[in-house]
């Protein structure tokens, strides 16, 4: 099959193949790997492979069939997962490039390569990301930024870059992410593919020694993909109970049904540029109010929401720093028991504004940190009552286009939009507040400006995954973005 030397087939289209025997397993591989060798270079996507290993559970997944045997809805799916906290028992783990930790191998599974494997879908590597994922851009000192399909001499964004990258550039059709701020959905956003963060609890978060670890923020695993087909196809294999995870959501999802064709009438759905207090560039906003139209096409009533924040967007950055660094803190301590000291040994491999704010938390008195979970309720407390008139929220998912890459491992976010501060980590991204209140969201691709991608975020309320998930469907069919990938870079 021609198609099996350009891009990926859809993940839905793959296992349908593979399962029929009409293409093997082995063949879809393959082709992957052809993929990857060719366009990689350009991307700086994928970091660590493992081709002999993907082409022996090919084999023996093709033989399975041959047998007659019963397969997994995601037969013979190439993916890639991230390198970053997703492990696979003697897989390397970098931590997102770290040097010290580049012979770091745990014994121990992450939910994504899991339940990716339990249902025949097959990974050739891991893909790259920012250390400790402490970054909305992907970059970092061991491996370098990561080259946005549709302009390699911008970023990807972050932290799931590399992921985002390999499928918009057609080597996978979709790959595995986390998001503690934002990490699903930024790179979606400037890479013009489609990512969905689930609830908290839909997608196990299996953490140990610390099981409720994922909690403060709110970190969730989840799917990138060029279609909400493939997300949802995912989504039906990622979520689901794991009594591992203190928080697990036992009540079943049926992901695929939202693919049925159906309107959104009598949905409400709120429209916000930017939360009443992020500076957003002109192109973006722009092209979202452009792009939220296709919601009253599906029959949906579009409001303007007037939604604002409790406190400034500097202020709500400093606080998800705050948060998100007690995790980073705790994962360094714990490394430091297993015999690995990165702050003493191996600082300079550490950004400067992650030691910053490791030391920070380090120093929070238990009032310092009472209060960080009260302004934290305050932002709960918010969409709580705007999910009072609405069902969902629609936003611009960053603030910004792709920025250029710098040098190596020192690629940010912009540190002004229209002339105001923003913290160049995540002050850019609408999207770290779902970490902090544990609501669903999704970013998809909302158009181009200038040939670079612009992502629109939609927001759900608790448990609302479904919703989210439907809407994304009803936007694809308005205003489908499969076209989109014929403007990526020539040079790729």
């Amino acid at each position: 099959m021609k198609i099996l030397d350009e891009d990926a087939l859809s993940a839905t289209q793959t296992a349908r193949l593979v399962q029929s025997r009409a293409v093997s397993a082995v063949e879809m591989i393959d082709a992957a790997i052809d993929r990857i060798e060719r366009r990689n270079p350009a991307l700086n996507a994928v970091i660590f492979t493992d081709f002999d290993g993907a082409r022996k559970q090919a084999a023996d997944l093709d033989q399975r069939i041959a047998k007659g045997e019963r397969v997994g809805a995601m037969a013979g799916v190439p993916t890639l997962m991230k390198d970053l906290f997703d492990f696979k028992p003697g897989w390397p783990s970098t931590m997102g490039g770290v040097a010290a930790l580049q012979s770091f191998r745990p014994e121990f599974w992450s939910t994504y390569p899991q339940r990716m494997e339990a249902a025949d879908a097959i990974l050739l590597g891991k893909t790259n990301a920012p250390v400790l994922g402490f970054n909305a851009a992907t970059d970092n000192p061991l491996y370098g930024a990561s080259k946005n399909p549709f302009d390699l001499t911008r970023n990807t964004g972050g932290s799931s870059g590399g992921s985002a990258a390999a499928v918009a550039s057609g080597i996978v059709p979709v790959a595995g992410a986390s998001d503690g701020g934002g990490s699903i959905r930024i790179p979606a956003s400037w890479c013009g593919i489609a990512g969905f963060q689930p609830s908290q609890g839909r997608v196990p978060m299996v953490m140990r020694p610390n099981a409720f670890g994922g909690t403060s923020p709110f970190v969730y695993e989840g799917p990138v993909a060029r279609s909400v087909e493939d997300l949802a196809l995912a989504m039906s294999v990622l979520s689901g109970h794991d009594a591992r995870d203190p928080f697990s959501n036992p009540q079943p999802v049926d992901f695929l049904s939202a693919l049925q064709p159906q309107s959104l009438r009598g949905t409400r759905i709120g429209y916000t540029r930017d939360f009443g207090v992020y500076p957003v560039q002109a192109e973006v906003a722009s092209v979202v109010e452009q792009a939220i139209k296709a919601f009253s096409d599906c029959g949906a009533e579009v409001i303007e929401l007037d939604i604002r924040m409790p406190m400034d967007q500097r202020s709500l950055s400093d606080l998800w720093c705050r948060l998100i660094s007690a995790g980073s803190f705790a994962m360094v301590d714990g490394l430091r028991a297993s015999g690995i000291d990165l702050i003493r040994d191996h600082a300079d491999q550490l950004p400067e504004p992650l030691l910053y704010w490791m030391e920070v938390v380090r120093t929070q008195s238990y009032t310092d940190m009472q209060h960080d979970q009260m302004l934290r309720s305050q932002i709960y407390d918010t969409f709580a009552a705007a999910f009072e008139t609405v069902d969902l929220i629609v936003s611009p998912t960053t603030a910004a286009l792709p920025v250029p890459n710098g040098p190596k491992g020192e690629t940010t976010g912009p540190v002004a939009i229209n002339g105001q501060s923003v913290n160049p980590l995540i002050g850019w991204c609408l999207t770290y507040l779902t970490n902090l209140t544990g609501n669903p969201a999704a970013s998809i691709p909302a158009g181009l400006a200038e040939g670079l991608p612009v992502g629109l975020q939609i927001i759900g309320g608790r448990y609302q995954d479904l919703e989210v998930m439907r809407a994304a469907a009803c936007f694809e069919q308005a205003r489908p973005w499969a076209d989109h990938y014929r403007h990526l870079d020539p040079d790729l």
